[in-house]
């Protein structure tokens, strides 16, 4: 007995039912998968997020198609369920040895780290974007469009006080694509939603309060991304101090400690969520705020994602290659050195202290006169 498969269209899976639960023959719901695109992007986790909108670049150029990421293990829960993302996969043995035998029109990759330029270089494409490794195993671009990014990372003058491009612009640059406003593609779920109400609702937040999230939380790559304590706190004063206003602590499980020493040393009303360990409900969060006053980190891309407001306060990382999509306002330390991605600083005082809580309250003002 035999029956028809469609291994072309975009809903077959082979191993299981396809999402309609139809069998192949005489089925009216076929698609076809169109061009197959493999996209690597590994890590960190804002910077996987900030790559969610060159999928709806990507459909835009190539029509139908099925796209495939290769990620960090770290990440697949935050991209699971992305509706750009037809198959999803962790980078290790199990991948490598299913795309061993397929071929792709397409395979991208924006990492330039061995492990993702390997695999960019031994899979089957007609044509490849972004970083490579040659037969040395050194970094090389794939193609013409790759070579700004590869300065990007080589040239300090450039990437510290020339380039004006945001990660999205390099990005799509990079694939041969134009960036056009295309948004983050990420919904932290139903049940991520649900715990955010649980946790920011009830009687501790009468209707109508504007809450204005501080998430306390920073990369540790490089020194003095984050700001200090003392300032999140005259801050936390200024904005509970305007009627209608609720000041919510945010932050990792890393960042306890700061939470609960901000909230002991204040004499007025802070809310406190709690820590949890899942991006989605830490996004959900987010995402109950009016506002979020943030670092240059992932908590920022949330915000983002999700369309609230968002104060970005940066220290050493360079502010030209984030994309706030008109949301918010970009708050730059006045200090010579800023950007310069050290790992280590001893200069007093620093770009952690140089913004003053009024520059960033004046900020969030500002940004709640824009949403009303």
């Amino acid at each position: 007995m035999s029956f028809e498969t469609r291994t072309d269209c975009r809903f077959f899976r082979g191993d299981k039912p396809c999402i309609h639960g139809r069998l192949c023959e005489g089925c009216d719901l076929f698609e076809p998968a169109g061009r197959r695109i493999l996209l690597i992007k590994l890590a960190a986790l804002g910077d996987v997020l900030r790559t969610t909108p060159l999928l709806a670049g990507l459909r835009r150029r190539y029509g139908p198609c099925t796209i495939t990421w290769v990620t960090r293990p770290g990440a697949l829960d935050m991209l699971s369920g992305t509706a750009g993302i037809d198959r999803l996969f962790p980078l290790d043995l199990d991948a490598l040895l299913t795309f061993e035998p397929e071929h792709f029109d397409v395979v991208i990759c924006l990492d330039k780290e061995g492990a993702a330029t390997g695999l960019a270089s031994r899979l089957r494409a007609k044509r490849r974007y972004g970083f490579l490794a040659d037969r040395r195993g050194g970094l090389v671009v794939a193609s013409p469009e790759g070579e700004y990014a590869l300065r990007l990372g080589l040239d300090d003058d450039l990437k510290f006080r020339v380039n004006r491009k945001t990660y999205q612009e390099v990005v799509f640059e990079m694939c041969g694509l134009e960036f056009e406003g295309e948004p983050y593609d990420f919904d932290p779920g139903d049940d991520a939603r649900r715990y955010a109400r649980e946790r920011l609702g009830g009687a501790a937040v009468p209707p109508g309060t504007r809450l204005v999230g501080l998430n306390l939380g920073a990369g540790e790559q490089f020194a003095r991304k984050g700001w200090v304590d003392e300032r999140f706190l005259e801050l936390a004063r200024l904005l509970a101090a305007s009627d209608g206003t609720a000041v919510v602590l945010l932050g990792g499980e890393r960042d306890r400690r700061r939470v609960e020493t901000l909230r002991r040393a204040a004499d007025f009303p802070l809310l406190d969520p709690g820590a949890t360990r899942s991006v989605r409900r830490f996004a959900a969060l987010i995402g109950r705020c009016d506002t979020l006053v943030t670092g240059d980190t992932l908590g920022m891309h949330l915000a983002l994602a999700l369309k609230r407001k968002v104060a970005v306060i940066f220290g050493s990382t360079a502010s030209a290659e984030i994309e706030l999509y008109g949301l918010g306002e970009k708050i730059v330390p006045a200090v010579e050195c800023h950007p310069c991605y050290r790992k280590e600083c001893d200069i007093e005082p620093g770009c952690d202290r140089a913004i003053l809580a009024e520059e960033v309250h004046d900020a969030v003002v500002r940004l709640g006169r824009k949403s009303s």
